[in-house]
């Protein structure tokens, strides 16, 4: 009786989860349980009707519970040509643990396109950037100059005004008119991708892809690129999860143990850190990240655009992932705002609590620093030099600018340089210090350096790296 039952349970849930079973199977299966339960006595039917009922609900509810997408592809139905019998498609695995060792089985009327694109998430601390060959950013021009990925190039399978055109096809007239126009865009964009990226790559090029969100715009740029034979790769969720990474990550930027080098105007404080980072040490240059100098000076020649906010807090935390939180960060000395971009809050709570080194040099290498850091302002671009000197009439006065400015016009560059330092920037960086980290006047060690020579900075991270961080690899 016992074996009866199991039986016919075994053939209820054969006709409940098999939806590549034959119809006509199943209901057959169907049948002969309902006879086997009734000739059972009373007491045991009655049980099995039970459990067959449970049973079924449970195989209903998980039918339920797939994705309408799905639904719609399983409801179809593949007539086999050569024995006239209707089945049902075999389904594919709907997670990534479905599939992960287990070998996708289409129908016979579906085309079987193969494993050929990888998944690559972007808020992956272990995620690298440089394993790839290429990291393609399919957004439009205008999203990649917002933020991208450091390192990634920009092949736009759609550019601001055809994106603008087919999104608002999309929107006001019909989807799927959007997607026709859009395709047809598209692959024009992609011809022209493979001519100026890839003609030339070799058949084990590495290539991550990435748009928006993972959607219709790098897939259309990887399934071309698999095609052709490349190593790709499709980063699921795209830029979108690839920013709440970097928020995510910014957010713990307290964990370091930072160590400032301070320092006025001129004392080469960036000389230091890069000869700290070619010691061994962890450096983050913020006024390198931020394009700045930090004053009314600031702007670099020929590259006067600072970065987003986005890309400032993208290069932040692309580089601050590779650090040990164990070891020191080293930092310059700098305001929370550099230019028109912020330093993360939680890094700038870190800085103030810091260790700090006071760099001081003598006015004489202060002065001849500064003229070999600003020589466009002595040649092609005095006029904007008298321009920003201007700016300085609220704090200084009228007088001494004009001061200044017959200093510019007579070629007297190394007294109006000390002048303006001694005059305005040791004022205000006093003021900044004082505003900023309070604690510099009686915690800074002082660093006094004779000169501003290669080999002189060497040394002295070399000594910073002992005293502060001696597990620093040369």
């Amino acid at each position: 009786m016992q074996r009866q039952l199991c039986r016919s349970l075994k053939m209820l849930h054969s006709c409940t989860v098999s939806p590549s079973q034959p119809t006509a199977a199943r209901e057959h299966a169907s049948l002969r349980a309902a006879h086997d339960a009734r000739a059972l006595p009373p007491h045991q039917a009655t049980r099995e009707s039970k459990i067959s009922r449970a049973m079924y609900a449970t195989a209903s509810s998980s039918c339920d519970a797939t994705t309408s997408l799905e639904r719609l592809r399983f409801s179809r139905r593949a007539t086999n040509p050569h024995s006239g019998v209707t089945t049902a498609p075999h389904r594919r695995p709907t997670t990534r643990a479905d599939a992960v060792g287990s070998k996708h089985v289409y129908p016979e009327d579906y085309l079987d396109l193969g494993p050929r694109i990888r998944t690559q998430v972007l808020d992956d601390d272990a995620f690298d950037a440089a394993q790839f060959d290429f990291v393609c950013d399919a957004r439009a021009p205008s999203e990649y100059d917002d933020d991208h990925v450091p390192g990634a190039v920009s092949t736009p399978v759609l550019n601001d005004a055809q994106r603008k055109e087919v999104g608002t096809l999309y929107k006001q007239v019909d989807p799927f008119e959007a997607k026709k126009v859009g395709a047809a865009m598209v692959a024009a964009n992609l011809g022209k991708i493979i001519d100026e990226r890839f003609l030339t790559a070799p058949r084990d090029t590495k290539i991550l892809v990435y748009c928006w969100r993972g959607g219709e715009r790098s897939l259309s740029l990887a399934h071309v690129l698999s095609r052709i034979g490349f190593d790709v790769y499709f980063a699921p969720g795209g830029y979108k999860r690839y920013r709440a990474g970097v928020l995510e990550f910014l957010r713990g930027m307290d964990k370091f143990r930072y160590h400032v080098i301070a320092g006025k105007t001129g004392c080469a404080k960036g000389k230091l850190l890069d000869a700290l980072e070619a010691a061994g040490a962890q450096v983050i240059d913020l006024e390198v990240m931020a394009n700045h100098r930090g004053s009314i000076l600031g702007e670099e020649p020929g590259a006067r655009e600072q970065p987003s906010q986005k890309m400032f807090d993208s290069r932040i935390a692309f580089k601050a992932r590779t650090f040990d939180a164990s070891r020191p960060v080293f930092v310059e000395g700098e305001s929370s705002m550099i230019g028109k971009v912020q330093v993360p809050s939680t890094m700038w709570s870190g800085m103030r609590i810091a260790d700090i080194t006071q760099l001081e040099i003598p006015m004489s290498e202060r002065v001849k620093w500064i003229r070999a850091g600003y020589k466009h302002f002595e040649t092609t671009e005095t006029g904007r030099l008298l321009e920003c000197i201007d700016v300085l009439v609220k704090r200084v006065g009228h007088e001494r600018v004009s001061a200044w400015k017959t200093l510019v016009a007579d070629g007297q560059w190394d007294e109006f340089v000390q002048d303006i330092l001694e005059n305005h920037y040791d004022a205000a960086y006093a003021a900044a210090a004082a505003r900023s980290r309070p604690q510099e006047e009686e915690k800074a060690q002082v660093l006094f350096l004779d000169d501003t020579s290669d080999e002189t900075y060497a040394k002295a991270a070399k000594e910073l790296l002992r005293r502060y961080d001696p597990s620093a690899e040369a």
